[in-house]
């Protein structure tokens, strides 16, 4: 069985709330008319009934008679009065009911023990039902006479008409007035849903060029623009994607193209043995190093990839780091000022977190000239423990700045291949500080120098 559309679904639902809606207007006109009104006729003609009862007993014939008269003329009330009762078993000899009997043999064993009935019953006189009153007139225990009150329900059907009317009016106002909601509201849902299914359909084949073009404040538009925001994203992912294999391809191109060269060089006899095995590990060092750091980048990148989180004294790290780089230091005859707080303890990953220190001092020294100064400091602040690593380097143009931390990247000027590196550190220091859920910050003047900025929370001791 074919599911059925989300158009078809709000139109059922319509159609059901109609029907139940009619269903129950007609409940209530049923109600209004049934219970009310013909009860409230009915608790009339008992009134009129015990009137006449009254004056049965205690006026003159003349005077009953008189007041029937009155009654049958000022409402709209038939009486037929008779002393009698077996006359209203046969029907004879009230004209209009020439052909039945008024009350059954039942009716009128009841009406003989001074109960009094009320009906509704057929009159083949007047072709219609009517709605009926019989009182029993009792004199010393015995039925003298009977009141018969009676009125066509045609007469109440014609005095409930406008009311009825109203009803129908309502109805059919309510089914327009319905018709043309559901109608907007269909259209107002299935169609953005329509063109949200073709943009998805596009997005899966790969063309994120599309966008959705939805007005409104409603979840309907707040849905399609989180798909025009992911189609964007994935624009993003893709053309990263593309650049980031096209910046692999060529970053492995060249050292392939030294060895192949050096072996034609070597073959021919251009160069010697040692020029060739001096290029092929210098090549294949850089090879080594791009592969690791692509590795480590894409494990990084990775949700599930595990951080040793542990007390980090900061102090202690920087000042393992700055043992490692003494001879570097001192061989392009650099001068450090460290001031470092010892007190000042992290909560992370000590390995990494010695990546970091590792990777942005190493730039420092890398891009500092001889005879410069290179100042480190650890501290708190805000909560967490603070790391600020400044050179008086070259520096970054300032349009560069916000990129150094994207795969690749190169300031061009500054930042060749020649320099050495693959152009992934600082992507991975960024995941490395995001996976310790902290902030790293550049700021960097061309020719000046560049102050980087890292935070960690704080360890908290209990």
């Amino acid at each position: 069985m074919k599911p059925l559309s989300i158009r078809n679904k709000i139109w059922l639902t319509i159609i059901s709330v109609s029907v139940l809606t009619i269903l129950l207007m007609g409940g209530v006109s049923y109600y209004l008319y049934q219970t009310l009104y013909i009860e409230k006729q009915t608790e009339m003609l008992l009134k009129q009934g015990r009137a006449l009862e009254g004056v049965f007993f205690e006026e003159s014939r003349e005077t009953f008679s008189d007041r029937i008269y009155w009654l049958e003329v000022s409402s709209e009330t038939s009486i037929i009065y008779t002393d009698d009762p077996m006359q209203l078993a046969s029907g004879a000899p009230f004209d209009s009911f020439a052909e039945e009997n008024l009350i059954t043999f039942s009716e009128r064993q009841e009406l003989l023990k001074g109960e009094t009935l009320t009906f509704t019953k057929f009159h083949t006189g007047l072709n219609q039902e009517i709605r009926a009153v019989v009182i029993p007139l009792i004199v010393d225990n015995r039925l003298e006479a009977v009141i018969f009150l009676y009125m066509p329900l045609t007469a109440i059907v014609e005095a409930f008409q406008p009311i009825r009317n109203l009803l129908l009016v309502g109805m059919f106002l309510l089914i327009v007035l319905l018709t043309f909601v559901g109608t907007k509201m269909t259209n107002r849902i299935v169609q953005p849903i329509k063109q949200m299914e073709k943009v998805a359909k596009d997005i899966a084949k790969g063309d994120f060029s599309k966008t959705l073009s939805i007005k409104g404040e409603d979840e309907i538009a707040s849905l399609g623009r989180s798909i025009n925001t992911m189609s964007a994203n994935l624009d993003e992912v893709d053309r990263s994607r593309r650049e980031f294999l096209g910046n692999v391809s060529h970053e492995l191109r060249t050292p392939i193209s030294y060895l192949k060269g050096y072996s034609e060089a070597l073959d021919e006899g251009i160069i010697t043995t040692e020029k060739y095995a001096e290029t092929v590990r210098k090549e294949t060092d850089r090879m080594n190093h791009l592969v690791h750091d692509l590795l480590d980048l894409a494990q990084l990148e990775g949700d599930s990839y595990p951080i040793n989180k542990e007390p980090v004294i900061l102090a202690e790290l920087v000042k393992e780091v700055l043992d490692r780089f003494q001879l570097k230091l001192k061989h392009k005859n650099l001068l450090t000022e460290v001031q470092l707080n010892e007190e000042v303890v992290v909560i992370g990953d000590y390995e990494r977190l010695d990546q970091v220190i590792d990777n942005l001092l190493s730039n420092a020294i890398k891009y500092t000239l001889e005879n410069r100064t290179i100042r480190i400091s650890v501290v708190e602040a805000r909560g967490k423990g603070v790391i600020k690593i400044e050179d008086e380097g070259i520096g970054i143009p300032e349009e560069d700045v916000p990129y150094v931390f994207e795969r690749f990247y190169r300031v061009e000027k500054a930042r060749t291949r020649k320099s050495g590196g693959t152009g992934l550190g600082l992507s991975i220091v960024q995941q490395i500080i995001n996976k310790h859920d902290g902030n790293i910050v550049v700021d960097s003047k061309l020719g000046l120098g560049t102050a980087v900025t890292v935070e960690i929370p704080l360890f908290i001791f209990h």
